[in-house]
């Protein structure tokens, strides 16, 4: 076999290997005067293997990565809750001098812009331990769709953390029984608005309808279809 080199001449062999080069990327990669890159063999084309349709699609991936949550929190059910025993507390229940009652919610395992809202409730039967009939009712005014006839609900979530919200609501109420029992005017010429407690009430009423019997249809004497 005659080779190259004794063929063309130096520069007829030079300008040959340029044109390889051109044709065949591959060519100049795998030369003996360049050095191989082995990030850039890993990824390159030509060298990446037939696609035979066996991996693991996203739907099954997901699959999975449920399952590796699910396995996760049994293994601290099992090894990590038995541990929590010796912090147990007993249950004092609140003292009916506290009547604010906070209430928020907690994801697990995820985090949820209504982790930081929270919602304040009120009894009407505490209310009324701290307040004359006349404050109370100015009271109510001030509160306005908040009070549905049994409670007063206030929520807040415009601060990022629990703790302000809880404070700006606790805050909030402190503001409204010192302006309650403010002498100057206590709105006794003023009625309490219940449009919106018996709007409550409608819905809660048409929620319990039940289909009349009268509309009930006779069931069909002959149902077989004559052929």
């Amino acid at each position: 076999m005659i080779s190259l080199s004794s063929r063309f001449s130096q520069r007829n062999l030079l300008l040959f290997r340029l044109t390889l080069c051109r044709h065949f990327p591959g060519f100049s990669r795998r030369g003996p005067s360049r050095r191989r890159d082995p990030v850039a063999e890993l990824y390159d084309i030509e060298n990446m293997p037939v696609y035979e349709f066996d991996a693991m699609t996203k739907p099954g991936f997901d699959i999975f990565l449920a399952q590796q949550e699910v396995r996760n929190y049994l293994r601290k059910t099992k090894y990590e809750l038995p541990q929590l025993s010796k912090f147990a507390e007993e249950f004092i229940p609140p003292s009916p001098t506290s009547i604010l009652c906070f209430k928020n919610s907690y994801y697990i395992g995820e985090s949820s812009p209504i982790q930081n809202k929270v919602v304040l409730t009120i009894e009407l039967h505490s209310i009324k331990a701290l307040l004359t009939q006349k404050q109370l009712h100015k009271f109510v005014l001030l509160c306005g769709p908040r009070f549905n006839g049994i409670e007063f609900k206030f929520s807040c979530d415009k601060f990022p953390h629990t703790n302000q919200n809880k404070k700006y609501l606790s805050d909030l109420v402190d503001k409204l029984l010192e302006e309650a029992k403010v002498k100057d005017d206590k709105f006794e010429d003023i009625p309490m608005d219940t449009r919106h407690i018996e709007k409550r009430l409608k819905k809660k009423k048409l929620r319990g309808l039940k289909f009349p019997v009268e509309w009930y249809r006779p069931p069909a004497k002959d149902t077989k279809v004559k052929t």
